[in-house]
C-alpha cells in the first residue's frame, strides 16, 4: 500500500506582497469665472446653492483676485454682487494697505447701491467704514452702522450720524454700540458731543443716549468732573457753543443716573461714601436720590453689598452707611425690608452711640 502523501507536502511559497497603491491627488483648477456666474444665476436654486457654497470655501488666489476685479470693473456684468460678496467674505486684502485702499476706493465710486452696499459690509470693523454712516442710501449707511468699531477715530462720525437722525433703525443700532463703550473712550465722545450744535428739539434724544452709556465713567466724568476739559480759557463763539454743550451734557447725564443707577454705579458710590466722608457729604443728594429710584430686584443686593461695607468697619463709617441704609429700609418691603431692619438692629449693637443714632435716624424718617 502505497501513502498518499500529497497533503502532506511543503505549500507553495506565497507570492511577496503588492506595493500598496498610492493615488496621487494634483489640484484641480477652480473655474473661479464659472462659479461666479453659477452663483449670479437664479434660473436652478439647486446648482447656484452649490455655487455658493463652493466660493465661500474657496479662497482666492491673487490670479482668483484678478477676476473678482475684472468682473467688478464691468458695469453691466450680473456679478458683480456676487463678487462684492466675495471679497468681503474672503478679506485677505485687509492684510495690504493698498488692498484696503483698493476697495475702499471702489466703494466710494460704486454707483450700484447693492453692490456697494456689498462692498462696506467688506469694510466691517474697520475706521475707513465710518464716512458711509451718512450715505444717502439706506442700504450703505446700515451697512456702515453694524460694521462700525467703536475708537477714537470712529466716535466724530457716529456723534454726527446720530445728530442727523437719518433713520430709526440707525440710532438704535448706535445707542446698542454705545452701551458697550470702553471706558477711556467716555471723555472723546464728550468731545464730540460738545463739538456739535444741538437743537431743542435734540434734547430728548441726546437724553437717551446718556441713558444708554457706562455709567461709572459718566458718574466720574460729570459728577466728579475727572477729565473736564478746560472751559474757562477759551474764547470766542466756538468756545461758547463749547460750554454751552457741556452743561447740557452735564444736566442730561446727571439726570439719566439719578433715574436709573445701575447696580454697579450704586456699590459705587456705597464703598466710596463708606470711605471718605468729603466723598459722602459732596454726593449725598445725588445718592439719596438714585437710591431712591433703585427698584425692588436691587433691593437684595444691595442689601448684600452693605453686609460686606460693615465689615471690621468704623464706627463714623457705619454712621455714614446708616444714614443710606434707614432711608433705603423704608422704601423695601416684605423680605427685603426684613433684612435691612435686621441689619440695622445688628449695627445698634455694635455701641450705645450708634444705636443713639440709627434710633434717631429712624424716628426722623417715620
Amino acid at each position: 500500500m502505497v501513502l498518499d502523501a500529497r497533503s502532506f507536502a511543503d505549500p507553495a511559497p506565497a507570492a511577496p506582497p503588492s506595493p500598496p497603491l498610492q493615488v496621487v491627488a494634483y489640484p484641480l483648477p477652480v473655474d473661479l469665472d464659472g462659479l461666479l456666474t453659477q452663483a449670479s444665476q437664479p434660473g436652478q436654486p439647486s446648482l447656484q446653492a452649490w455655487a455658493v457654497e463652493q466660493l465661500r470655501q474657496l479662497v482666492p488666489t491673487p490670479e482668483g483676485q484678478g477676476v473678482i476685479w475684472d468682473v467688478l470693473a464691468r458695469p453691466g456684468d450680473p456679478r458683480r454682487l456676487v463678487a462684492a460678496q466675495l471679497l468681503g467674505c474672503h478679506r485677505l486684502w485687509l492684510s495690504s494697505p493698498s488692498g484696503l485702499r483698493r476697495v475702499l476706493g471702489q466703494a466710494r465710486r460704486e454707483e450700484d447701491p447693492t453692490v456697494q452696499a456689498a462692498l462696506v459690509w467688506g469694510l466691517r470693523q474697520t475706521e475707513e467704514v465710518g464716512e458711509f454712516l451718512l450715505h444717502p442710501e439706506g442700504r450703505v449707511a446700515l451697512e456702515a452702522a453694524l460694521g462700525l468699531p467703536l475708537g477714537r477715530k470712529t466716535l466724530a462720525p457716529l456723534v454726527r450720524a446720530f445728530r442727523a437722525a437719518a433713520k430709526p433703525e440707525l440710532e438704535r443700532i448706535f445707542l446698542h454700540k454705545l452701551r458697550a463703550l470702553h471706558p477711556p473712550l467716555m471723555g472723546e465722545l464728550v468731545g464730540c458731543l460738545m463739538e456739535e450744535e444741538w437743537r431743542e428739539g435734540d434734547h430728548q434724544r441726546l437724553a437717551v443716549l446718556f441713558s444708554c452709556l457706562p455709567q461709572v465713567p459718566l458718574f466720574e466724568l460729570f459728577a466728579e468732573e475727572r477729565g473736564k476739559p478746560e472751559l474757562a480759557s477759551e474764547k470766542g463763539l466756538a468756545a461758547a457753543s463749547r460750554a454751552r454743550n457741556w452743561h447740557l451734557c452735564s444736566r442730561l447725564a446727571k439726570r439719566a443716573l439719578q433715574r436709573g443707577a445701575s447696580i454697579e454705579l450704586l456699590r459705587l458710590l456705597l464703598s466710596r461714601s463708606g470711605e471718605d466722608e468729603t466723598f459722602a457729604r459732596r454726593h449725598a443728594s445725588f445718592l439719596r436720590l438714585a437710591l431712591n429710584q433703585a427698584d425692588a430686584v436691587m433691593g437684595p443686593e444691595l442689601l448684600k453689598h452693605f453686609e460686606r461695607l460693615t465689615f471690621k468697619a468704623t464706627e463714623d463709617r457705619l454712621v455714614r452707611l446708616a444714614q443710606l441704609l434707614v432711608e433705603l429700609s423704608f422704601r423695601l418691603e416684605g423680605t427685603s425690608g426684613a433684612q435691612a431692619s435686621s441689619l440695622l438692629e445688628e449695627w445698634k449693637q455694635r455701641s450705645p452711640g450708634l444705636k443713639l443714632k440709627i434710633y434717631h435716624l429712624q424716628q426722623r424718617l417715620a
